[in-house]
């Protein structure tokens, strides 16, 4: 099944979000595509998708209604196994998006995932890790490098987030 088409089915099923919405949403996070709207709200593209996906109504929700509409809809998105990217610059085959946001240093999209609730604790397929596995195997690999800080500011802020081990699971 193609892709679009299994989005259209996703929308038949789930009609409560607009799942259409998070088509190709790896390469818009690793892009950090700026918002399809000159003059929007948002700063980056994938703001704007989670927004429309997740049918959040800015005018009325609150902080705290839009962070449960994004999550519930993660929570399914998640599920279907469209969430898994692949790129020469990752070290994990279908990696979920988080550990694709942290191979692409991109803390403003893990600063997003942490205020939406997403789930932290994923263990991806391929390499059987949760994301504060990953962190901690790039901290590892990185000892002694100028980017070990860098991974440690991520594991200490998805750990206060509530980000867990595989083996805490």
């Amino acid at each position: 099944m193609k892709i679009s088409a299994a989005h259209d089915l996703l929308q038949k099923l789930f009609p409560e979000y607009n799942l259409k919405k998070m088509q190709n949403i790896c390469m818009i996070v690793a892009d950090r595509t700026p918002p399809e709207e000159y003059g929007s709200r948002f700063k980056y593209m994938y703001q704007q998708r989670f927004y429309l996906a997740a049918k959040v109504d800015t005018l009325k929700d609150n902080a705290q209604t839009i962070a449960e509409k994004i999550s519930s809809m993660w929570k399914i998105y998640q599920q279907t196994g469209y969430t898994g990217c692949n790129a020469s610059t990752f070290d994990i085959r279908e990696g979920n998006l988080l550990k694709y946001a942290v191979a692409e240093k991109f803390e403003d999209f893990l600063l997003d995932a942490i205020k939406w609730k997403l789930d932290l604790n994923k263990i991806d397929q391929y390499d059987e890790m949760t994301l504060l596995d990953y962190i901690n195997f790039h901290i590892a690999r990185n000892k002694g490098t100028a980017i070990e800080a860098r991974y440690q500011s991520y594991h200490d802020m998805l750990r206060r987030a509530g980000a867990k081990y595989k083996r805490e699971l």
